[in-house]
């Protein structure tokens, strides 16, 4: 039996919680509350979940950009958070692509300045010729044409600004990137484009992944594995095939139930309706954070925060995953 990898990035049991100012009256929000996983070499790790389930807040802590209140993010068993900050060789090794791809491009920097910062700053480029040769091939990787490397962002469409966010990405050389929502700013047919790319991409590089999103459909077509989150917690892992084809959880199920089905013969299929909103991250509810909303709750749902435990070929967080159907 061949042993098993040495994960390239991993996190255990992070916490992350925003306290509000004097004059704030909502409280403290627990955006991330006791998250672990872990990522392997050339691997893509999908993370879904609805609206502020803690998902970007996960992705920021996942590069560097913000330190947990409490867990530990390694890159091959390093910490990221020394005394002095996250140490340049680990930023250069671990990228991030953004959502929006036109707020996180500078406006008034040219598409060669943007791509060339990260050379620049990692001191990767002998001279100016070579960091445009290098610019160069970068743009040509995501689909661009280098004789466009003088333009401004504003001069391109939406999923060109995204290729070059991917392409400032990968000028480190990196061995991991977070994609936080990467095609959620994009319309249906450019999204394809950019999925697509990310998986040849992953397949000619050899990059590890970290993609989060929203769209069940397009988190199944680039993963190996999938994470799903429900209010700052996990509450399913494992294989995508065996998370999409025989969930354990009912909050995954739930959300399986409501993606669009491309099939006119499976249409007929039940939905499943969740009962009230989302319980506040101001205010979570003891015990299983799905409780209330959950058709399967007991007492020991409301009394017991479950853990993630073997379901079949992943882990969920359920009391009564087992017997979940």
């Amino acid at each position: 039996m061949a042993p098993t990898p040495e994960p390239v990035l991993k996190a255990v049991n992070l916490h992350k919680t925003y306290r509000g100012g004097l004059l704030s009256k909502g409280g403290a929000v627990r955006a991330v509350a006791g998250v672990d996983l872990e990522l392997f070499p050339g691997e893509t790790l999908g993370i879904v979940g609805e609206s502020g389930c803690g998902k970007s807040t996960l992705a920021r802590m996942l590069v560097g950009l913000e330190r947990p209140d409490q867990g530990e993010v390694t890159f091959r068993g390093r910490p990221f958070f020394a005394r002095g900050g996250v140490p340049r060789d680990i930023r250069r090794r671990v990228q991030m692509v953004f959502q929006d791809p036109l707020t996180s491009l500078n406006p008034r920097m040219t598409v060669h300045d943007i791509v060339a910062e990260p050379l620049r700053v990692h001191r990767l480029s002998k001279d100016a010729r070579a960091m445009r040769d290098r610019v160069g091939e970068l743009l040509s990787l995501v689909g661009l044409s280098p004789d466009r490397m003088n333009r401004f962002p504003h001069e391109f469409s939406g999923g060109q600004r995204q290729r070059i966010g991917i392409a400032r990405a990968l000028a480190t050389e990196p061995d991991v990137i977070v994609c936080d929502e990467p095609v959620s700013a994009l319309d249906m047919s450019v999204q394809a484009q950019v999925v697509n790319l990310f998986a040849e991409l992953q397949r000619t590089l050899g990059v590890a992944l970290v993609f989060i999103a929203h769209d069940l459909a397009v988190v199944r077509h680039v993963s190996h594995r999938v994470g799903v989150m429900y209010l700052g917690r996990v509450a399913e892992t494992g294989p995508a095939a065996g998370v999409y084809g025989a969930p354990a959880h009912p909050y995954t199920m739930a959300l399986l139930s409501a993606a669009p089905v491309p099939k006119p013969a499976l249409r007929g299929r039940s939905r499943i309706m969740l009962a009230g909103d989302p319980p506040s991250p101001v205010a979570p509810p003891p015990g299983c954070r799905f409780h209330t909303r959950c058709w399967k709750a007991t007492d020991v749902c409301a009394r017991v925060e479950p853990v993630l435990e073997a379901a079949g070929d992943h882990y969920a967080a359920c009391h009564h995953a087992e017997r979940a159907s």
